[in-house]
């Protein structure tokens, strides 16, 4: 009995170590997805910076010269502002969560994907149906 007793421990302890074990490893693996997410939306959101910039020096280039051509700056300014406000309302009103829905899906696919890629022999995750969305669209 007291053999029983022991073996019994020894199965507990080792249970329990392979649970502290297995739940590291996914810890790990999750923070190494986030880790390489936040580098590749960090160079993402640099190269939208740097091409913001640009446009924007473009802009102001065009609206110079198009007040040049019309004899009136502010008409410059007011004709190439026109096509970004319109831009802006759009995207400002427009589906407001359709965006968020799509990086809420991305970051879940990768989560899902770390996980598929620890476990081998398992099944396949899938994404669940967002009812929200059919209900915008």
């Amino acid at each position: 009995m007291d053999q029983l007793s022991s073996r019994l421990k020894q199965i507990t302890s080792e249970l329990k170590e392979y649970l502290e074990t297995r739940i590291d490893l996914l810890v790990l693996n999750v923070g190494d997805q986030i880790s390489a997410w936040v580098g590749l939306s960090t160079q993402k959101i640099i190269g939208y910076l740097i091409l913001s910039f640009g446009l924007l020096f473009a802009s102001i280039a065009l609206a110079i010269y198009l007040g040049d051509l019309l004899q009136n700056e502010a008409l410059g300014y007011l004709i190439v502002s026109i096509p970004l406000l319109i831009l802006g309302l759009i995207f400002a009103f427009a589906k407001p969560f359709g965006i968020a829905n799509s990086v809420q899906k991305q970051l879940m696919s990768g989560i899902l994907k770390a996980i598929e890629e620890e476990k081998p022999g398992s099944k396949k995750l899938k994404l669940p149906e967002h009812k929200e969305q059919e209900k915008l669209d």
